[in-house]
């Protein structure tokens, strides 16, 4: 029985008791398990230590070579819910499993040779897995892990010191190991002889990069969710809550608080009139929905504690209401979801007690008339019927499933299609 998502592990679930980075592991062994069982030549490359891979790492993810089942191996991760992700490398394939209950995503790499970089490969046998000591030095020099992995992975050691008398690093290669400049380091290996160029792998990894960024802009890679709710709903709680994701969150507040931007703190700070302070806060409203949007763009779940378009009011035909509406719908471009949090009005009001249950329904009236007017899709919730818990629950689960209908390759088309799978 294999159930990735509940971390059954054979026919035996994860105790409550174990922690998440147990399950996580275990998780990880059920993969490499069946992996290993339909392609018996599969080489586990890097993993937790307790899995016996080549080179052991940290928990986080699983390397492993799979030079005969791939399509098989691919199958089954979809099977189990993982989602294919983009990497530029054409010589692995990335599968991401995300869950909201486990704070960090379970990711494999499924590597059709192993390869390093843009597609080095070793210069006696690129077809032979390398040994412990020189994996790591190749992961953290050409993947641009960094000198300091690779010291870390090595009990605190420069390379010279894990190898034998005769080397390559000579007095050069010290210093230039000294620098922690990755780029220059991997010139020196060529130059060494120690790895070559794959060159096709080499010119596919630079045309998925190209691709893939073009891709970005023009479609947005992340999501952009946003609270709606008069104050006592929890939308910082909320927001916080969704902190927690498997994923990268930023959370952005847009009330008249946490000021980003210079001119909206000197114009407070100076007490400038009223319409002054006015402009600026619009202003410093635009830059952190600006900001967000392209967070969102680069792949990253942006959640809006309180919504963007709520200063929005059609009810009021005035020509100063007018004129402020269109300063407000300079930041109030549409999100890709939102939650309208509402309730029962009066157990809002017993929540904060800083506003009448009376008023409380006003502001979610207009905020109602600003979904309808602005045709704005969205989810509503009643957070009154439900504990905090419940709606914490199902929001997590909604935004998570429409992140990985975003990030998954399958949603790719056309030539993006052809060259980024």
């Amino acid at each position: 029985m294999y159930m990735v998502g509940d971390a059954v592990v054979g026919n035996s679930p994860v105790e409550k008791g174990a922690t998440l980075r147990e399950a996580e592991v275990d998780r990880y062994a059920l993969v490499w398990d069946r992996i290993r069982q339909l392609d018996p030549q599969a080489v586990l490359l890097r993993g937790p230590e307790r899995l016996h891979p080549l080179q052991a790492t940290a928990p986080g993810d699983l390397d492993i070579l799979v030079p005969t089942g791939l399509a098989e191996a691919r199958a089954f991760l979809k099977e189990q819910g993982f989602e294919r992700v983009y990497k530029p490398q054409a010589y692995l394939e990335r599968y991401r499993f995300r869950s909201p209950e486990v704070p960090e995503p379970c990711t494999i790499d499924l590597y059709q040779a192993e390869r390093w970089g843009l597609g080095f490969r070793l210069t006696p046998n690129g077809h032979v897995p390398a040994d412990a000591r020189l994996a790591c030095l190749l992961h953290a020099v050409a993947d641009g892990k960094g000198t300091a992995y690779f010291e870390k992975q090595q009990n605190g050691r420069p390379p010279w010191q894990t190898e034998q008398p005769g080397s390559f690093w000579g007095p050069l290669g010290q210093a230039l190991w000294r620098t922690g400049r990755t780029g220059i380091l991997t010139l020196y290996l060529l130059l060494k002889g120690v790895i070559r160029p794959d060159l096709p792998m080499v010119f596919s990894n630079l045309c998925r990069r190209v691709a893939f960024r073009t891709w970005q802009l023009t479609r947005k890679t992340g999501l952009e969710v946003a609270l709606l709710g008069v104050d006592g709903v929890g939308k910082s709680s909320l927001s916080n809550a969704l902190l927690q994701l498997p994923a990268p969150v930023k959370a952005v507040y847009m009330g008249p608080h946490d000021y980003q931007t210079r001119i909206m703190r000197f114009a407070l700070k100076h007490d400038l009139p009223l319409p002054v302070r006015q402009l600026a806060f619009r202003y410093d409203l635009f830059v952190r929905r600006l900001h967000g949007s392209l967070l969102a763009r680069r792949g990253w779940i942006v959640v809006y504690d309180r919504h963007p378009a709520e200063r929005l009011d059609p009810r009021q035909r005035s020509f100063r209401n007018a004129i402020k509406s269109v300063l407000d719908r300079f930041y109030a471009w549409p999100v890709d979801v939102t939650f309208w949090l509402t309730g029962d009005y009066r157990t809002i009001y017993l929540r904060k007690k800083e506003f009448s249950a009376a008023y409380l329904q006003v502001i979610d009236q207009r905020f109602q008339s600003v979904l309808e007017r602005y045709r704005i899709p969205f989810e509503k919730i009643d957070v009154t019927q439900n504990d905090l818990v419940s709606v914490t629950q199902l929001i997590r689960n909604r935004v998570l499933a429409k992140y990985q209908e975003r990030v998954s390759m399958d949603r790719l088309s056309g030539i993006f299609k052809t060259i980024l799978t």
